[in-house]
């Protein structure tokens, strides 16, 4: 019969192993619409979103861009999962059972950028961006050019949002802003906590947090999503422009719905024909994601 020291070194070896399954097996689909931004500290400051500087011809004094205009921060949080496994469980053998607990860690861990990414992509109606402004709103402050909108159709439609975006975009509708990976540990049984409790404790935690990027690159609705409005959607992302004029070269790449859209979606996207025989102009116009996120 296994001692209690090898007992524990199997438990930890065997969840150690589940979690990274878990990790693997996920499908995580936050890189469609969020951009990666490492952290160093307890918050990035994104200030500078406000008009990132084009191409121009130098003639005279260089043109600088001024990039503090806008106050904006995003901070760092903590998040955690572990559980707790009392010393009579392992002693008597039982350490089969928490595999399939490590394995859905992995893939908690793995989707928890899914997430967060589309949860703040469906409150875009109302939470605010580095402008002040919703970040789906319909007069973001374009300097010299006046006000853009984000928002197609009538911004006070209340049916299932959905979202057309340009995910080539090196900063994407989302920041998932990453300080600390997520690590899984196994406490050593004689640590003190273990002694004090008589339990054996396992878990995972990281520091990260999601924000808005440019609503620029993203448009969004509430209405019908139907071959009409699909195109105003488009029409609007490929208008956007920088504040002096120029086309910012916003192209749509990606179409994200929830499941109550995605019957919508797939007629528009991944059907070559339309009305009983018509060619469908818009089949793999864009890439089709559901994301239950957005539910």
């Amino acid at each position: 019969m296994a001692t209690e020291a090898e007992v524990l070194e199997a438990l930890q070896v065997t969840m150690s192993a589940a979690y990274t399954q878990g990790l693997d097996a996920a499908s995580p689909q936050w890189s469609m619409v969020a951009s990666e931004v490492p952290s160093s500290g307890a918050s990035n400051y994104y200030g500078w979103m406000a008009d990132i500087p084009g191409i121009k011809e130098w003639i005279g004094d260089r043109q600088l861009a001024d990039l503090g205009k806008y106050g904006y921060a995003v901070e760092n949080k903590t998040w955690e999962t572990s559980i707790k496994i009392k010393r009579e469980t392992y002693e008597d053998d039982q350490i089969g059972i928490y595999s399939p607990i490590a394995k859905k860690f992995g893939q908690d861990v793995a989707l928890f950028p899914d997430e967060l990414s589309y949860g703040l992509l469906k409150l875009g109606f109302s939470e605010l961006c580095f402008d002040g402004q919703p970040y789906f709103d319909t007069d973001h402050p374009n300097g010299a050019q006046g006000v853009y909108s984000n928002i197609v159709g009538d911004p006070a439609a209340t049916g299932p949002a959905w979202f057309l975006l340009d995910g080539s975009q090196i900063l994407k509708p989302i920041i998932y802003q990453n300080r600390r990976k997520f690590v899984f540990k196994n406490m050593n049984p004689n640590e003190e906590y273990s002694w004090f409790n008589n339990e054996y404790v396992a878990g995972t935690d990281g520091r990260c947090n999601v924000g808005f990027g440019l609503p620029q690159v993203c448009v969004a609705s509430k209405e019908p999503l139907n071959a009409d409005t699909y195109a105003a959607a488009v029409k609007m992302l490929g208008q956007m422009k920088k504040t002096s004029g120029v086309a910012l070269g916003i192209k749509h790449s990606h179409l994200v719905v929830g499941h109550e859209n995605r019957a919508a979606g797939k007629a528009i996207l991944n059907t070559m024909l339309a009305n009983g025989g018509d060619t469908n102009i818009y089949y793999q116009d864009a890439e089709l994601v559901v994301s239950p996120y957005l539910d």
